[in-house]
C-alpha cells in the first residue's frame, strides 16, 4: 500500500479556471479534503491555503521519498472540450500508478484521445523530479464543460475512492450524511452549526449561487455567515460582509485562443509585445483551444492573462489572429 501526498492546485487568491458557476481552486479542495477523509493516515493533504505552484512549495517538501504526489486540477477550454487525463514530466515513462489513474479518470470523464500527457513546460513536475519525488498531475475533467462539472459534483466520493484505489489505499471507516437515515419528525428547534452547514455546502448539498442562498434562507441560515465559513475552510480570506446580499459583479471578459493555432507567443509585462521579445509559447491546438480571463488591456490588441507555466503575461489578440474576446 502506498502513501499519498495530495496537492490542491491554485489557491492563495488564485481561483484557477472559472466556469459554470464554479472556481477550480474551490472544487479541487473539496475533492482533496474528501481523499484525505477516506484515505485516513495513508494520506497527507497539502496546506490548502497555499499555492504550491506560485510559492515553489514542492521544492521545500521534506516528506519521505516513498510518498506518491498527486496534484489536483480541472482543465478549461472551449465549452465542448471534455475529458480527464494524467500529466507526467516529459522524458519519463508512466509508472503503474500513472497508468491506473489514467484508465480510471478517463473512464469517469471520457473525451480525450490521450489519457497520459508528457509535459516538459510545467514547473511542478520538474521540481518534484529534482527532489526525487514520484509526481503526477490529474486534470479532473473540464470546468468549462457543463457535463464534466456535473460528473465531478455528483461523483466526488467516487472520484476520491477511485484515486485512492489506484494507489492501493482502501477507504477508511467514515460517517457521512448518506449513511444516516433521516428521522420521520425532526425537531424544529434543532439546527446544525455553521461549520456543519459549510461542510455540506462544500460537498455540494446546498446547490450553487441563488439556489444556495434560497435554500439556506428557507432552512433558517444566514447565507453570508455560512459562505464566510466556507471560504475559511478553503483557506480563502474574506472581508466581513453585511447580511444584505451584494449586487452581482459584472461578468469578466475572457479571451479564447483557437484550436487551429499550434502556438501562441507570450510576452513579459515590461516589454513590447513584438516578435523577438516573447518569453515562451502556449499550445492552443494541444488542448482544443485555451480560454483565459482577461486581467487587463494595457494597449490596443494586447491583453494580460495569468498562465500556469509563465505566470502573468501579455499576448497579442489583434485582427487576423483568431482570438475571440467575450
Amino acid at each position: 500500500m502506498s502513501k499519498l501526498f495530495v496537492i490542491c492546485g491554485h489557491g492563495a487568491g488564485d481561483p484557477g479556471a472559472c466556469a459554470n458557476g464554479y472556481q477550480e481552486a474551490e472544487r479541487v479542495r473539496v475533492l482533496g479534503k474528501r481523499i484525505k477523509e477516506l484515505g485516513g493516515n495513508h494520506v497527507i493533504l497539502g496546506d490548502m491555503s497555499r499555492n504550491y505552484y506560485a510559492d515553489n512549495g514542492i521544492s521545500s517538501l521534506t516528506i519521505s521519498k516513498d510518498y506518491q504526489i498527486v496534484e489536483l486540477h480541472m482543465d478549461s477550454a472551449a465549452a465542448t472540450a471534455r475529458g480527464a487525463h494524467v500529466i507526467i514530466k516529459g522524458g519519463l515513462d508512466p509508472d503503474k500508478y500513472d497508468i491506473a489513474l489514467a484508465k480510471f479518470v478517463s473512464g469517469m470523464f471520457p473525451g480525450r484521445s490521450i489519457s497520459i500527457s508528457k509535459r516538459g513546460d510545467l514547473a511542478n513536475p520538474a521540481r518534484a523530479y529534482a527532489k526525487g519525488y514520484a509526481y503526477r498531475l490529474i486534470e479532473c475533467g473540464f470546468i468549462s464543460n457543463a457535463d464534466d462539472v456535473k460528473v465531478f459534483n455528483s461523483g466526488i466520493d467516487k472520484l476520491a475512492k477511485g484515486i485512492l484505489k489506484c494507489f492501493g489505499i482502501g477507504v477508511q471507516a467514515t460517517t457521512t450524511s448518506t449513511e444516516v437515515k433521516p428521522v420521520v419528525k425532526p425537531s424544529p428547534t434543532v439546527k446544525k452549526t455553521v461549520e456543519q452547514i459549510a461542510q455540506e455546502v462544500l460537498a455540494g448539498k446546498w446547490g450553487n449561487g441563488n439556489t444556495r442562498k434560497q435554500k439556506l434562507k428557507a432552512a433558517g441560515y444566514d447565507y453570508n455567515t455560512v459562505q464566510a465559513k466556507v471560504n475559511e475552510l478553503c483557506g480563502v480570506k474574506t472581508k466581513p460582509t453585511t447580511a444584505k446580499p451584494k449586487p452581482v459583479a459584472p461578468k469578466k471578459q475572457t479571451v479564447t485562443l483557437p484550436a487551429s493555432a499550434p502556438t501562441w507567443r507570450v510576452y513579459p509585462l515590461n516589454v513590447a509585445p513584438v516578435v523577438g521579445n516573447e518569453c515562451g509559447m502556449l499550445a492552443p491546438a494541444r488542448y482544443n483551444g485555451l480560454t483565459y480571463e482577461i486581467l487587463a488591456k494595457p494597449q490596443k490588441n494586447v491583453v494580460t492573462i495569468q498562465t500556469q507555466t509563465f505566470g502573468k503575461v501579455n499576448i497579442y489578440v489583434g485582427k487576423g489572429t483568431g482570438a475571440i474576446i467575450k
